[in-house]
């Protein structure tokens, strides 16, 4: 689960509970490496999507960028650092299985607040990869939502017709 120390936990709540529960319920117990980091990259880009939508009035030109430059933008003005290396982990992965069908081996790192890392202990008879990407992924899901909930009082509900697209004509 996200980073958290006993210092740093404040009675708030957790508003990244559904994004999380759709995360699991569409990468599944048993899916491979590609549909949980791909799944967790869309997921991940929803959000941006959304903050974007928010903070920003002309949006049509930056929702049209990659992933990357999304952002890039969100990270030069509003995005924490331990936040944006997490995604930015989360994309290498994305990239490494869209141009080589796998993932690269991974240091099992999370970037949490004041720019330290903490690297995972994974227990022997977890899958790995699996394991580690699961966990950066529940991290980034849970830090986005909640620091765009507290910070530009973005709705946390999950809107399953604009996830999926469900509305066009």
């Amino acid at each position: 689960m996200p980073y958290q120390t006993k210092k740093s936990v404040e009675k708030i709540e957790d508003k990244s509970k559904d994004y999380r529960i759709l995360f699991s319920i569409l990468s599944g117990y048993n899916s491979h490496i590609i549909t949980i980091v791909m799944i967790g990259h869309l997921l991940t880009e929803h959000l941006l999507d959304k903050i974007i939508t928010t903070k920003y009035k002309n949006t049509k030109a930056a929702l049209r960028k990659s992933f990357s430059e999304k952002l890039k933008i969100l990270y030069l003005e509003w995005l924490p650092l331990f936040i944006y290396k997490n995604i930015k982990l989360l994309n290498k992965a994305r990239n490494d299985i869209a141009h080589n069908l796998g993932t690269s081996d991974h240091k099992p790192i999370i970037y949490i607040p004041k720019g330290e890392q903490e690297i995972l202990n994974i227990p022997r008879r977890k899958n790995k990869e699996k394991f580690y990407f699961k966990h950066l992924i529940n991290t980034v899901l849970f830090d986005l939502v909640n620091h765009s909930y507290h910070s530009l009082k973005i709705s946390a509900d999950t809107d399953l017709n604009h996830i999926f697209r469900l509305n066009r004509k």
